[in-house]
């Protein structure tokens, strides 16, 4: 047969749904002519496009060749037309459809041969390839070149031959290559494959990989492979190669590739060394062995046991539940230790908001025997912790916002054995009330009058294992009335400290008679009450004037005062409170345009006459007033600031663009070291007084000093608005502190006799600077030796504690956007410790779901370090003992493959090393391999590597070993 052009033939299968009736070939003809020029040629026909038709003439002109010219060279295919369209419509039949650049029919054989972009479709099946032949009679389909297939749930593509029954809806593509998704990664099969049914496949000694490179990394070669489209793959027998090189084999391979979650057996975690062991005093361990059930979309749980070899065996128990209709969510862990060593542990957490205006809160925590808890533990933040409980629930009415809660420590560490139980805890804060409110322009001398207060009561309980406890009862009230800068404001305090004796329980079935238990002493009370007027001038710039009047009374009763109250003598204070800032201007260098000096002193003076009170009042232990002398004293706040401002070519990268902002950055992980050394005795009393002065004075200071923060422009800068007098858009903060000094209060007493003026012990000094990102440094001086009249002045540094962070990005580079960002944080690496060793921890919320599979890698700066230092000492007097201990964070990341991060603590007095944490991590393509070493401080360690598949968690290779060990044996 002649060479043709474009040709389309559409033909239909007459296959009857029952499978019963003949097959026939139905081809649409064009006219009477082509009819019998087709059938006096061997019963082949290559019909024209019906777009191109010509005239019978033209079809008479064209017998001689049996070919019709049609439009140039492969235009594309024709829409179905209507007779193809009234075929499709028939009941009762499949239709196959096909076409091709070129069609050879024949009738006799009822069979279609198709080249060139040949292509065949039947129901959801598509099979595109250079040839394709299809025998209607036997409802077979052969393809060869460039197949392509798609639907019945399998994608392949071969450049080899494709057999497909159509009938029985089977086929074989000789050296197939075809992927399936399974949760975000793509894998890929290659070999023989037979498709069966719809979404069923077949390999015969093929490959499988999530590899996507030309040439794999590493691939499956499996004798038998099954591929169930979004349900699941096996194959049988397994070898792993990693670069054409056997490694491993396995006798099957099983991956559930369905999206959503479900139930079903978790596989169980152990070491090659669990196996085979390598010394006589290994101890084996299996863990995480159990099941997963999942309920619904939000719920579910798991049930496990962890074995350890002549220690314990560990049943582990963990629900979680989230309800968005209901707004609640939580989770439940619990587990059981049985041999050896036995402990009960129980976890819950949940969060119900039951209305807009009210929400509950229960975290509970509970430990049988904190011993052996700490003996199971590897985790060494688990060792020093404080097992914690609260409940609460949380009521904001229109008038005020009430919160009644409980909670319960339960300390670990050096302060085990002691417990604190708070039930009930009641807050209670008033919204604030304004009366007869008026708008500013408007408003008279008793316009918008600001009422406000509260209240809270609470009792603590603190015991000892084998020791006499302590209960702590308190209850306080406060209000305040502001018309204007006048203020007045009242305040009662109730304080009650009882003892509770330690009660042994009774032992040879005695119990000890209640009724002869001695009275409970009526413990030390006091009852606190006050009032305070202040009037506050505005002065120049953010200087503030405030003048205060107060007085305060009490009432004190105790064993010494047989049991009645004694009212002790009022006190009267007269004083005045005065602030300002002080601003100095130094010219800038390198890339600061001019650097500012601010000083912020702070000065409150108070006078208190001379009260009468008897000595022997005076002398009983705790009483409320100390003495009765008059009180002339002068309290001194001194803090300083050196501000850089960048010059506005200078561009900043958005890590140090967020940091001059103020956001959190990740891996400052030790911010909290910056509040462990507290001011100095009467700091709160400065806060307290310097309150409103603060609030007024913050809200001046954004006007008067326009350099700090973000701020709008005067009018007339307006970019973009068409308006000359619209303010400019707040741009972003471009100040770098230098420098931040800030000091806890001096407080002199001018009216002591025969001792020195100043009254503080203890001077607190706080610093920080943007330059070292995190930086911050505390430090205390005890200003004195001695007590009473041989009291001297003789500072010493008593405490100091000091952390910051470096990295390839800190200091002024990383302000400048010279350097990359900082490294990961330590969170990974911790949530990796504590799931490794209890598999309870996996389970803990939908938004937070710790995987030890996954080490947490980012890509991040080089390096990353933190120090937290501490260091405590007493004078050479004193017997307390010096301390000094050093905490050390690393983070390395020499390459985007490779991530190393190490936590330690060093105790420098003793010489030794607390605890540590080792990770490594390096990316392998589709795999991960991973080192982690943990010593906790009693002694345990954890050692493991792994290397596991990332498509497939559950395939990997374990070194795991636990081991107990005594402190200091490191």
């Amino acid at each position: 047969m002649a060479d043709t052009d474009t040709v389309v033939v559409r033909g239909r299968d007459s296959l009857p749904v029952d499978s019963t009736a003949r097959d026939t070939l139905e081809v649409p003809r064009p006219d009477s002519a082509a009819q019998a020029d087709s059938a006096a040629r061997a019963d082949s026909a290559v019909v024209a496009d019906p777009a191109a038709r010509v005239d019978p003439a033209a079809a008479g002109d064209s017998a001689a060749s049996d070919t019709l010219e049609a439009a140039p060279a492969d235009p594309p295919f024709p829409q179905p037309d209507d007779i193809f369209g009234l075929l499709l419509e028939e009941a009762g039949y499949q239709a196959v459809q096909y076409r091709g650049r070129r069609v050879q029919l024949d009738v006799g054989e009822e069979a279609v041969h198709l080249e060139r972009e040949a292509q065949a479709s039947y129901e959801q099946a598509l099979i595109d390839a250079d040839t394709i032949t299809y025998r209607a009679g036997l409802q077979f389909v052969r393809a060869c070149g460039g197949i392509s297939m798609t639907g019945q749930g399998q994608d392949a593509v071969s450049d080899q031959c494709l057999h497909y029954d159509v009938s029985g809806t089977k086929g074989t593509i000789l050296d197939a290559r075809s992927s399936f998704a399974e949760r975000g990664s793509e894998w890929f099969t290659r070999g023989n494959t037979t498709l069966r049914g719809s979404g069923t496949a077949f390999v015969e000694t093929g490959n499988f990989t999530s590899c996507d490179v030309e040439h794999p990394h590493y691939y499956f070669r499996a004798g038998q492979i099954k591929v169930v489209s979004n349900d699941i793959i096996v194959a049988w027998p397994v070898t792993l190669y990693i670069q054409d090189v056997p490694v491993a084999w396995l006798p099957f391979f099983a991956q559930d590739i369905r999206d959503e979650r479900r139930s079903g057996f978790l596989p169980p975690r152990f070491g090659v060394n669990d196996v085979v062991a390598s010394s006589s005093n290994s101890r084996r361990s299996v863990t995480d062995f159990g099941y997963y059930f999942a309920f619904n979309d939000f719920m579910d749980a798991q049930a496990t046991a962890d074995w350890f070899s002549g220690r314990f065996t560990r049943l582990n128990g963990a629900l979680r539940y989230r309800s968005i209709k209901k707004f609640f969510r939580g989770n439940i862990l619990t587990s059981y230790s049985v041999g050896n060593e036995k402990t009960f542990q129980f976890q819950m957490r949940h969060n119900h908001e039951l209305t807009p205006v009210t929400d509950i809160r229960v975290n509970a925590n509970f430990v049988s025997n904190t011993t052996v808890f700490e003996r199971q533990s590897f985790d060494p933040a688990q060792q020093t912790q404080r097992i914690s409980s609260d409940v609460g629930i949380q009521h904001r009415f229109p008038f005020a916002s009430v919160n009644l809660s409980g909670s319960r420590r339960q300390d670990l560490g050096a302060q085990k054995g002691r417990t604190d139980l708070t039930l009930p805890k009641l807050q209670m804060t008033f919204s604030p009330l304004t009366l007869f409110r008026a708008p500013q322009n408007r408003r008279g001398p008793f316009n918008n009058i600001v009422v406000s207060g509260g209240m809270s009561a609470s009792r603590l309980d603190r015991t000892r294992e084998e020791q006499d406890g302590q209960r702590t009862e308190r209850a306080s009230a406060n209000s305040a009335i502001r018309i204007g800068s006048f203020g007045v404001s009242g305040n009662a305090n109730f304080d009650r400290q009882l003892k509770l004796p330690f009660e042994p329980m009774a032992g040879g079935g005695e119990g000890a008679d209640s009724t002869d238990a001695p009275e409970r002493p009526p413990g030390v009370t006091k009852l606190t009450y006050g009032a305070q007027a202040d009037y506050q001038v505005d002065l120049i710039g953010s200087t503030t004037f405030r003048p205060t009047v107060s007085m305060d009374a009490s009432q004190f009763r105790s064993e010494n005062t047989n049991g009645e109250y004694v009212t002790a003598p009022m006190r009267l204070r007269v004083g005045a409170a005065v602030s300002t800032d002080l601003y100095g201007f130094l010219p800038g260098f390198g890339p600061f345009e001019r650097v500012r000096h601010k000083v912020s002193p702070r000065f409150h003076y108070d006078y208190s006459p001379a009260v009468e009170a008897s000595d022997s009042i005076l002398s009983i232990p705790g009483f409320p007033v100390s003495n009765s002398k008059q009180e002339n004293r002068l309290r001194l706040t001194l803090n300083q600031t050196f501000e850089a401002k960048l010059r506005e070519e200078v561009e900043l990268d958005p890590e140090a663009q967020a940091h001059l902002e103020g956001r959190s950055l990740e891996g400052d992980s030790l911010g909290a070291a910056t509040d462990s050394v507290p001011l100095a005795e009467g700091a709160l009393d400065v806060a307290a007084d310097s309150a409103a002065v603060a609030a007024d004075s913050t809200v001046f200071e954004a006007v008067a000093d326009p350099e700090r923060g973000v701020q709008d422009a005067p009018p007339g800068t307006g970019s973009g608005t068409g308006d000359p007098d619209a303010p400019r858009r707040g741009q972003p903060r471009r100040n770098v502190v230098i420098l931040g000094i800030n000091s806890s209060p001096l407080t002199f007493d001018f009216a002591r006799e025969n001792l020195s003026p100043l009254t503080t012990d203890r001077w607190s000094h706080r610093i920080n600077s943007d330059l070292l990102r995190g930086l911050s440094l505390n430090m205390s001086l005890d200003l004195f030796e001695g007590s009473g009249e041989e009291q001297s002045f003789a500072p010493i540094l008593s405490s100091l504690t000091g952390s910051f962070t470096f990295s390839s990005a800190s200091g002024l580079g990383g302000l400048l956007g010279l350097g990359g960002g900082g490294g990961g944080s330590q969170s990974a690496a911790q949530s990796r410790l504590q799931t490794a060793t209890d598999s309870r921890y996996r389970l803990q919320s939908f938004d937070e779901n710790p995987d030890a599979q996954d080490p947490g890698m980012r890509a991040g700066g080089p390096w990353t370090l933190s120090l937290t230092y501490s260091m405590q000492r007493g004078r050479e007097s004193e017997t307390s003992r010096d301390r000094q201990s050093l905490n050390a964070v690393l983070s390395l990341n020499p390459t985007p493959n490779w991530r190393l991060a190490w936590r330690t603590s060093y105790n420098l007095s003793e010489g030794e090393f607390g605890e540590h944490l080792i990770t490594l991590d390096r990316a392998l393509h589709r795999w991960m391999a991973t080192f982690m070493f943990a010593r906790s401080p009693n002694g345990n360690f954890i050692f493991q590597m792994s290397v596991n598949l990332r498509d497939a968690p559950d395939l990997k290779f374990d070194y795991d070993q636990q081991s107990q060990g005594r402190p200091g044996s490191f």
